[in-house]
């Protein structure tokens, strides 16, 4: 069993070690894709085994430019995607330190944060010294 009382079966233990091995934006129907690849085609665990996933912290919902939602996977605790807009790798970053003067400054103007999302986008550095052009959707959603 993990987190949240979650056996781990077969099919979720599918679902989670393509997600681990993945490391740039996904959905929910690019995992059905692939695990049926590999003769797994339970349409409806997948989506109940991300939603869990994101409920619990282990993936995030990010910004995409595709009719699906789309995720990338974190650690448990707080953290926020970086995504390269090009190649779709994706880096997670640990806390908020960065939020401290947005918050202070706010709470100054009398409104109190209770939650936030921080998702950054740009180049990662491959992508940056190569001279292609940058697309703002993920290669990998379409």
């Amino acid at each position: 069993m993990i987190a949240a009382r979650q056996r781990i079966t077969g099919p979720r233990r599918a679902i989670l070690d393509w997600i681990a091995a993945v490391d740039t934006p996904f959905t929910a129907e690019t995992v059905v894709s692939a695990l049926a690849e590999q003769g797994f085609s339970s349409r409806p665990t997948i989506y109940r085994t991300v939603d869990w996933l994101r409920s619990v912290g282990w993936i995030a919902r990010v910004q995409a430019d595709a009719p699906d939602h789309a995720y990338v996977r974190l650690l448990p605790g707080h953290y926020h995607p970086v995504v390269c807009e090009r190649c779709g790798k994706t880096l997670v970053i640990a806390g908020c330190s960065a939020l401290a003067d947005v918050r202070s400054a706010l709470h100054k103007r009398g409104f109190e944060v209770h939650t936030h999302v921080l998702e950054l986008r740009g180049l990662c550095e491959h992508c940056r010294d190569s001279n292609e052009t940058v697309h703002n959707d993920y290669d990998c959603l379409a």
